[in-house]
């Protein structure tokens, strides 16, 4: 499901989940207060005389809630579909004059050039512009991604690539910034993440969409291209999934043992700098010592 379709189905959820919750609080909310208000007079005087009065408001609430479930139970399915489709109209009619932000998601007025929740530049087109197909002319319900007509990708759609794909350079932008020791991540995915964990500790995360053999082979790659770059493995305990490299006196650390402790499609790799493995960086193994020669004569002159 597209961001355009997550905000039109909250939009329409929305509006059936307040009618329903406004009928039920009517019912309910009362009994519920003066049972909060009883209790906290209970606790506060310690007083046993409340109690039975808690236990009748204990029974109302209950009451109330049989009775608001009663009448949820008569609504027929005929009339929930009236209701929704009653809201879904006024929604296709509002997404005619509204846009959709397609940095934050938020919904704002036709007419804006800016979003004013996070300043990003709005598209020139509606929500219902956006489902318009561009190949047909049929026009698909907001939120669309692909025509229901000839199967073309809607204009909606292609906005909401472009725009993870401009979070995607800017996250690795910040990575050329902030972590210019290690390659810059070009191994696949989207969605890409980097945060800062702590004070010279960062993660970044890259997402495959359900394809783990792909984020699998992706970590790979990205092995790969540290070696290039001079990474190695170093310590007392060398292993492919630590790689190390020093530069100017500060050693730099790629640790890609963790990446699929979360999601196996969304790999984490971890960076940190002045991070020395076991032993430190230039460790290097002792040799055995050597074996004296065995039987008599290596007892009479060893």
């Amino acid at each position: 499901m597209g961001l355009f379709d997550r905000a039109l189905k909250d939009a329409i959820n929305k509006g059936v989940q307040s009618a329903v919750s406004k009928a039920v609080e009517g019912a309910v909310r009362p009994a519920a207060d003066k049972l909060a208000q009883q209790t906290a007079h209970a606790v506060t005087d310690k007083a046993s005389e409340h109690i039975g009065e808690i236990k009748a408001s204990v029974n109302e609430a209950n009451a109330a809630m049989a009775e608001a479930n009663e009448a949820a139970r008569d609504v027929t399915p005929e009339q929930w579909n009236q209701a929704f489709s009653y809201l879904e109209g006024m929604a296709n009619d509002a997404a005619k004059k509204m846009k959709l932000c397609p940095i934050c998601g938020e919904m704002v007025k036709g007419e804006m050039q800016f979003c004013p929740h996070c300043g990003a530049k709005l598209p020139d087109k509606t929500l219902a512009e956006l489902a318009l197909c561009p190949n047909c002319g049929k026009q698909n319900p907001p939120g669309s991604d692909f025509c229901s007509e000839c199967g073309a990708k809607l204009p909606g759609k292609q906005l909401a690539e472009e725009a993870e794909a401009e979070k995607d350079r800017a996250v690795l932008a910040r990575w050329s910034e902030r972590l210019p020791q290690f390659p810059v991540w070009s191994c696949g995915g989207s969605h890409f993440d980097l945060a800062e964990l702590e004070e010279g500790r960062f993660c970044f995360s890259a997402w495959f969409s359900g394809d783990s053999a792909a984020a699998q082979r992706s970590v790979r790659l990205y092995r790969e291209a540290l070696k290039e770059q001079g990474f190695r493995q170093a310590g007392r305990y060398p292993s492919e999934e630590h790689l190390y490299k020093m530069v100017d006196g500060v050693c730099w650390h790629a640790d890609t043992e963790h990446c699929f402790e979360g999601d196996a499609d969304a790999p984490s790799l971890y960076f940190a700098r002045g991070d020395e493995p076991s032993g430190g960086f230039d460790y290097v193994k002792p040799e055995a010592p050597k074996k004296k020669a065995g039987g008599l004569l290596g007892s009479l002159f060893g």
